[in-house]
C-alpha cells in the first residue's frame, strides 16, 4: 500500500511539474498571438477533450505529464498566428515562459510551504564551530560570526555554501563574514578531505527556529528557490567538470525512490507532514526542471533559445533543414543520456 500511495504522489508531483511548464508556454503563446494546436494533460488515448480558442484541450490516462502542441496546421485560416511565422522575439518569449513558470511555482510552492508552517528551522550561515588548525582557523574566522558572501555571491542559508563547496577545485575561497555589526573579507583555501569527498573550510554552520511573517517569508521563498537553482547549476558544473559522477542524477525511476523514502519517513510525523515533504519535494523538481531545460542543448528549450538568439541577430531563420539535423543529434543524444540515467537509478534501487 505504502508503495502505491508513494507512486501516486511521485506521478502527481511530476504531471503538475510538467503542466505547469507546458501551460507557460501555451499561455505566453496565446498572448502573443500564437496558434497552439491541442494542450495536453497526461499522454495516452484521450478520455476527454473539448476545444476553446481553436485548442484542442486533452485529459489522456497516464499522469506523467502534458505537452504544448504548435505544429504549423496547413488549415489554419489565420497563417500569420502559425508558430513558424510569428516573430521571433515572441518565439523566444513561448519558449522561455516553460522553464520560467517552473521557476514561479517553486516560488509559489515556498510561499505555500511556509505559510502553511508557523515556523520551522532554519539553516543559518553563522559558525556554531570553528575546528582547531582548519583553514577557517588560520584566516581568523570565528564562533558567531556569520557568512554573507560566498566568492561575491551572497549566502543566506548554510546549505548554499555547502553546494559551492560541492565543485570547489581547491583555490582561495573569498568569504565576506559579519561580527558584531561590521562586515570583513578574508581569502580562505580549503583543504580536500577523503571522508566527505570535497572542499572544506572546518566549520559549522547552527540553526534558529523561525517564526514566519508575512515579510519572511516572502524573502526566504527567494531564498530557498535561489538555493534550489544553484544545487542544479552547480551540480551540472560538478558534473561537466567530472568532480560528480552519473550517478548523481536522477531520473524518473530515482525520482520514484526519493519521493518513497521521503514519504515513509514523513508519514510517521502525520499527513500534514506528508504534505509538507511532497510539496517541498515539488518545489526542488519545479527549479531543478526550469533550469534543466534552459540547458544549451537540443531538444531542450535552452537549444531552442540559441538557435531563436541566432535567427534575431542573423534576422533571417536557421535553415530546417539544418535545424532537424541538430534537433535529430540532441535527441539522440538526450536519450543516451536517458537510458544511463535510468539504468543508475535501477542499479541504485536494486542495491539498496
Amino acid at each position: 500500500m505504502d508503495r502505491i500511495v508513494s507512486l501516486i504522489y511521485t506521478l502527481l508531483i511530476i504531471c503538475i511539474v510538467v503542466v505547469v511548464h507546458e501551460f507557460g508556454h501555451y499561455i505566453i503563446a496565446r498572448s502573443n498571438g500564437i496558434y497552439v494546436k491541442e494542450f495536453w494533460v497526461g499522454f495516452g488515448p484521450t478520455l476527454l477533450s473539448f476545444t476553446k480558442n481553436d485548442t484542442l484541450f486533452c485529459l489522456k490516462p497516464i499522469p506523467f505529464g502534458g505537452a504544448c502542441i504548435f505544429e504549423d496546421d496547413p488549415e489554419c485560416e489565420e497563417p500569420e498566428k502559425l508558430y513558424g511565422n510569428s516573430g521571433v522575439w515572441a518565439r523566444i518569449l513561448t519558449t522561455f515562459a516553460g522553464p520560467m513558470f517552473n521557476i514561479v511555482l517553486a516560488f509559489v510552492l515556498s510561499v505555500l510551504i511556509l505559510s502553511l508552517a508557523a515556523s520551522s528551522v532554519v539553516m543559518t550561515t553563522e559558525l556554531v564551530e570553528v575546528t582547531n588548525g582548519s583553514p577557517a582557523q588560520a584566516a581568523g574566522l570565528k564562533k558567531g560570526d556569520i557568512i554573507r558572501k560566498y566568492n561575491g555571491k551572497n549566502v543566506d542559508i548554510s546549505t548554499e555554501v555547502i553546494i559551492f563547496n560541492t565543485v570547489a577545485d581547491g583555490e582561495p575561497v573569498a568569504l565576506t563574514y559579519e561580527r558584531e555589526g561590521k562586515l570583513y573579507n578574508v581569502s580562505v583555501r580549503p583543504e580536500y578531505s577523503e571522508k566527505y569527498g570535497r572542499y572544506l573550510f572546518g566549520i559549522n554552520f547552527g540553526t534558529s527556529l523561525k517564526e514566519w511573517s508575512s515579510t519572511d517569508i516572502l524573502k526566504y521563498s527567494v531564498y530557498y528557490v535561489r538555493m534550489n537553482i544553484r544545487s542544479t547549476v552547480y551540480g551540472l558544473k560538478g558534473l561537466f567538470a567530472g568532480r560528480l559522477g552519473m550517478d548523481s542524477l536522477s531520473g524518473p525511476v530515482g525520482t520514484a525512490k526519493i519521493v518513497g523514502d521521503v514519504y515513509m519517513e514523513a508519514k510517521q510525523e502525520g499527513l500534514p507532514t506528508v504534505v509538507l515533504n511532497m510539496l517541498n519535494l515539488a518545489l526542488i523538481i519545479s527549479a531543478s526542471l526550469g533550469i534543466m531545460n534552459l540547458l544549451p542543448l537540443p531538444g531542450l528549450d535552452g537549444g531552442k533559445l540559441i538557435l531563436l538568439f541566432i535567427e534575431a541577430i542573423r534576422r533571417k531563420p536557421v535553415g530546417r533543414d539544418k535545424e532537424a539535423v541538430v534537433n535529430f543529434v540532441g535527441f539522440a543524444v538526450l536519450m543516451i543520456i536517458m537510458v544511463i540515467v535510468m539504468y543508475n537509478d535501477i542499479l541504485k534501487f536494486v542495491r539498496k
